[in-house]
């Protein structure tokens, strides 16, 4: 919150990109107390307009994602990768809802073991929330998925959604799912 207020004063150049790591083991050992909170957000951009941010996390409690993740971030683009934390669909369906506007990279990769059981965003609810996110980001450009259960009508919906305009779609193959009746036509 203190580098925010700092780099919000009017005597400095404004910015044009701030990337953040997050990772768990700083986050065990610093209290997110002193996280920007989104004042600080709309201080820092209104000083700096052009300002784009750039957030790589590492094994990220989904919780405090919640937490790090403010309306007023100018998030451009989000990298989330674990090895023992996954993100949940809440996490992917709030930066979609906040970010929609700047967003362009969105990667989210799980280095689980056991290949057989990808986590399934969806829930089972009736809405992806990684379809959500290509309708909402109209200026998404790069969507990769590695580690996450993604299903096929998904992928093509996505595909369908942002069109040309999403440049790198990236899914493992072992992600991809494909309902039963999906199989029988195949």
């Amino acid at each position: 919150a203190e580098m925010a207020r700092v780099l919000a004063d009017s005597n400095h150049v404004p910015l044009h990109r701030l990337s953040l790591l997050v990772h768990s083991v700083s986050i065990m050992h610093k209290s997110l107390d002193n996280m920007p909170k989104d004042e600080n957000w709309q201080a820092l951009t209104r000083s700096s307009t052009n300002l784009r941010v750039y957030i790589m996390a590492f094994d990220v409690k989904s919780d405090d994602m919640l937490r790090i993740l403010k309306p007023s971030i100018p998030l451009e683009r989000i990298h989330f990768d674990s090895y023992v934390t996954c993100v949940s669909g809440a996490v992917v369906d709030l930066i979609s809802r906040q970010y929609d506007k700047f967003l362009t990279h969105f990667i989210l990769m799980n280095d689980v073991i056991d290949m057989s059981a990808f986590p399934d965003l969806s829930d089972n609810r009736n809405e992806d929330p990684l379809v959500l996110l290509a309708w909402r980001c109209t200026r998404l450009s790069l969507l990769a998925v590695h580690g996450y259960t993604v299903w096929a009508h998904n992928l093509i919906a996505i595909a369908r959604l942002r069109g040309s305009d999403l440049k790198v779609l990236e899914v493992t193959e072992e992600s991809i799912e494909f309902d039963q009746g999906e199989l029988a036509d195949q």
